[in-house]
C-alpha cells in the first residue's frame, strides 16, 4: 500500500515543483507608448487653443439601448457643463443620465484613464485644428465582450 501511495504521489510532487509560477514579466507595448505621445500632443494643442465657451455632439456607441446611443449636444463654459440635450428631439438630457455629458477635458481624461489601466487596445483619432479627440475606441479586456467603449466627438462650435 505504501509503494502505491508513493508511486502515485511523486509525480504529482514532481509536476508541481515543475510547475512553479514564474516571476511576473514586463511587457513592452510600443503601441502604448504611440498612443501616450499622441495623446500628449493633442492635449497640448487643445489646451493651447481650447475655447473657454464651446458647444460639440458626443455619441457613445455601446451595446446598451439605443436610447443610450443617441447623440447629445453639449454646451460648456469654463470646463464645466452648462446643457446637455438629446438629439434630434432636441429634449434635455435626464438628470439621472448627466455623467454621460463630457468635457473634452473628459474625454481626454478617459484616455488616460486606459493607458493608465493598460485596456488591451486603444484607437483614438484627433482633430487636426484644435487637437481634441474626435473617435475613441478602447477595448478594455481582451477576452471579455461587450466592455468596449467607443465615443465620437464632432462639431466642436466656439461661442
Amino acid at each position: 500500500m505504501k509503494k502505491l501511495l508513493l508511486l502515485v504521489l511523486l509525480p504529482i510532487v514532481s509536476l508541481t515543483v515543475c510547475a512553479a509560477p514564474t516571476p511576473p514579466q514586463t511587457v513592452n507595448r510600443p503601441e502604448q507608448a504611440d498612443v501616450t505621445k499622441q495623446l500628449e500632443a493633442a492635449e497640448a494643442k487643445w489646451q493651447q487653443d481650447q475655447p473657454t465657451h464651446y458647444s460639440y455632439n458626443l455619441q457613445r456607441s455601446c451595446f446598451c439601448t439605443q436610447e443610450y446611443n443617441k447623440p447629445i449636444e453639449i454646451e460648456v463654459l469654463n470646463g464645466t457643463v452648462q446643457q446637455a440635450t438629446l438629439l434630434p428631439e432636441n429634449t434635455p438630457l435626464p438628470a439621472e443620465r448627466k455623467d454621460e455629458a463630457l468635457t473634452i477635458n473628459d474625454l481626454f481624461n478617459l484616455i488616460h484613464k486606459s493607458i493608465d489601466k493598460k485596456a488591451a487596445s486603444i484607437e483614438v483619432k484627433y482633430d487636426t485644428q484644435y487637437g481634441f479627440p474626435t473617435t475613441i475606441s478602447i477595448d478594455w479586456e481582451k477576452m471579455m465582450a461587450d466592455e468596449e467603449t467607443y465615443y465620437t466627438a464632432s462639431d466642436l462650435k466656439p461661442k
